[in-house]
């Protein structure tokens, strides 16, 4: 009798448990509109937002058309530091349709471009584009476009990438910082860009089938702020790049 009773009990927290469950686990939401609704004392409905259609902010420039929407297909970014160690960023292309630029003028001997010491390696497949960007505080002397006894080292990696993706195209293109005369950049990294294809036509077994686009943009296109050193230093760079869909 007595184990019955306990019994009994039992079975009634447990259906009391199921029913607070069924009352409280899953609130009642109300339909909008719905003026049965008991709100708290004191509660005032929100005013209605005014929208002004004619406002700026919502309306595009006159002539001006949506973009068509794209979504960026990132693979991976690796990116050497110089200290053993890699991260991992968002990247900036650079436009593979690029303007071609004025003739490059003779050297003017202006310009010195400042040397940041270090530097490293960038390696980014994204966008249907495979790039690596170098430093050429690490290719280069300051203010030369002769490559350094590392730079063969250093291009070594991207001479098996290209061998092992056998791309028909290949970009070379040569950036400086904003220091100095526009046009002797022009022409410096122009020189860099041309002395870098040079280095990799000896380590590419064979580069016969390859068409190699390579310029020199001087300051255009910087990826980082020119008014740091860090950033002026990221943006002496040259960028070899690849398509990787046709």
């Amino acid at each position: 009798m007595t184990n019955r009773a306990h019994h009994s009990g039992r079975v009634a927290v447990v259906t009391l448990t199921g029913a607070a469950v069924l009352v409280f686990g899953t609130p009642a939401v109300a339909d909008e509109g719905d003026d049965g609704v008991e709100q708290p004392p004191g509660y005032e409905a929100p005013a209605t937002p005014e929208v002004d259609p004619e406002a700026a902010g919502l309306m595009l420039a006159d002539g001006a058309t949506l973009a068509e929407p794209r979504v960026l297909d990132v693979k991976f970014i690796t990116e050497d530091l110089g200290t053993g160690e890699n991260t991992t960023e968002t990247p900036t292309e650079t436009p593979d349709a690029t303007p071609d630029p004025e003739e490059s003028p003779e050297d003017t001997g202006g310009g010195e471009e400042p040397n940041g010491g270090g530097g490293g390696q960038r390696e980014e497949q994204t966008g249907g584009t495979h790039k690596f960007t170098l430093q050429t505080d690490v290719l280069f002397a300051e203010n030369s476009a002769d490559l350094s006894s590392a730079a063969e080292e250093a291009l070594l990696e991207v001479a098996a990438a290209i061998e092992e993706y056998q791309p028909a195209r290949v970009n070379i293109f040569g950036f400086t910082d904003d220091q100095g005369d526009y046009d002797y950049g022009l022409a410096l990294s122009e020189d860099r860009a041309r002395n870098t294809q040079q280095v990799l036509l000896g380590l590419i077994e064979d580069p016969s089938g390859i068409e190699f686009n390579v310029r020199g943009y001087s300051e255009d296109y910087p990826l980082y702020d020119n008014a740091t050193e860090d950033g002026r230093q990221r943006n002496r760079r040259v960028e070899i790049s690849w398509p990787t869909t046709e």
